[in-house]
């Protein structure tokens, strides 16, 4: 039987469809193969890397770091390591990871060059000129910086490459009522935490972010919070059950925490030293630059994000989240995330002062890499390998 509607039936008010993709995206083997090719530059110069010298600063570096903590905790046995060993799956990931820290660098040059790939195609998906995706794509790909962090601190990058994806899927959520997006983006906050120890940073920065976010079903009571649940529920219930499983092992719900919590005056005195020097002063271009970006693409509110994640950052490296040795972690998150929102661009003048900007953090980012002594020794010991 067939029922003819007298009258068109009308769309639910308030909805925002998504907007139609510039391009049709290429099949999923030709996004393979783009992937591979981005990503062969990184696996090259992990398997340079993996015969340099080490000296006592690149043997802080994240992975090294990471692998002689889950060693330890691992070595002793399960349940010490329950307390001892937070977040878990990159402390296990490490401690079994073929070829130890070499195989670690392998794997973060291919986590690196699928995330360029995905991140520039989600931009031509939002419309975005080619001009301003290959701009950003080398904005974030061509430094020292990025290489650095996916080589030689696998958990951070994993973080910031997961919470960079949450982000994307986030705005899809809320600005287009895309809830199957949203579910990716609480499953991705989720495996941050569990990968990184930054990672309930980046929730909290997620939830914080969401009143800032246009929303689509606007008119629905409610809606907002019920969004921000559907993030962070994934992680509070990894948070939950972490807790329940310390308190009955370990008689400690806050074990896992104080195992990875430390604050010493070591790194509050680097924080000073950092501020106080030309290194500190390229991170508050960055800052800047994020905060010129956010008004030149008129989201204004996108602001409050970009300086989030800066305090968030630097507070993580305070009280022990990120390792001594590292580099590049706000550098790679706030441009990641950037990325990530990053909408149309209306104008041809507007375009090219973004891209100007884009351009521009190349060479910020090459002085900010010759600022960190542990990134311009690893990069002399790579230089050293090449000529040898």
């Amino acid at each position: 039987m067939t029922v003819t509607l007298s009258r068109p039936h009308p769309a639910p008010t308030g909805a925002v469809p998504a907007p139609a993709p510039l391009r049709p995206l290429p099949s999923v083997a030709v996004r393979w193969l783009l992937r591979a090719a981005f990503a062969l530059p990184y696996v090259a110069l992990a398997l340079v890397a993996s015969r340099i010298t080490t000296t006592p600063l690149i043997g802080l570096t994240g992975n090294q770091v990471t692998l002689d903590r889950a060693t330890a905790a691992l070595d002793g046995g399960v349940v010490p390591a329950i307390g001892q060993l937070w977040p878990l799956l990159s402390g296990v990931l490490l401690r079994f990871m073929p070829f130890g820290v070499q195989g670690a660098a392998v794997l973060g040059g291919i986590v690196a060059g699928v995330l360029l790939q995905l991140l520039a195609q989600d931009m031509l998906r939002r419309g975005l000129r080619m001009r301003e995706v290959v701009a950003f794509t080398i904005a974030l790909g061509a430094n020292p910086l990025y290489a650095f962090l996916a080589l030689d601190d696998l958990q951070a990058f994993l973080g910031i490459a997961l919470f960079a994806l949450a982000v994307v899927d986030m705005v899809r959520f809320f600005a287009w009522g895309d809830t199957q997006a949203g579910f990716r983006a609480g499953l991705a906050l989720m495996l941050s935490t569990l990968v990184d120890p930054m990672g309930f940073v980046y929730v909290g920065i997620a939830a914080l972010a969401a009143p800032l976010l246009d929303l689509a079903r606007h008119d629905q009571r409610g809606i907002r919070r019920a969004n921000v649940l559907v993030l962070v529920f994934p992680s509070l219930a990894v948070a939950l059950s972490t807790a329940v499983l310390d308190l009955m092992v370990l008689h400690d719900p806050f074990a896992a925490l104080r195992g990875t919590i430390s604050v010493s005056e070591e790194r509050l005195d680097g924080l000073r030293h950092l501020f106080a020097s030309a290194d500190g002063l390229l991170l508050v271009t960055m800052l800047v630059a994020g905060a010129t970006l956010a008004l030149l693409v008129r989201r204004p509110g996108a602001i409050a994000l970009v300086a989030a994640l800066f305090v968030g950052t630097v507070g993580g490296y305070a009280i022990g989240l990120v390792p001594v040795a590292t580099a590049g972690n706000v550098f790679v998150t706030m441009l990641s995330v950037a990325i990530a929102i990053l909408p149309p661009v209306a104008g041809r003048v507007t375009s090219t002062l973004v891209v100007v900007l884009a351009v521009l953090q190349v060479p910020l980012a090459w002085a900010a890499a010759s600022e960190r002594q542990v990134v311009v020794e690893w990069m002399h010991a790579v230089v050293a390998v090449v000529l040898r």
